[in-house]
């Protein structure tokens, strides 16, 4: 009787382990890539190009505004 208990005790022991080794792979591949969606936010807000402003006058014309430094 203590053989299939312990053939049991075994398989759900290499179920379990391989379940948790799968998801601790995921796990790893999702940190990763959450922290490439980080670094790739950060750089878009770093690295925006300064904004252009245009003024018009009453005749229609459109001049370049230089930024304030």
């Amino acid at each position: 009787m203590l053989g299939p208990r312990s053939d049991i005790a075994r398989l759900q022991s290499d179920f379990y382990r391989d379940c948790y080794h799968m998801v601790l792979k995921w796990l790893i591949v999702e940190s990763i890539i959450i922290l490439l969606l980080i670094v790739g936010i950060i750089f878009f807000v770093v690295a925006q190009p300064v904004p252009q402003y245009y003024a018009t006058t009453s005749a229609g014309l459109i001049i370049p505004m230089l930024p304030a430094r």
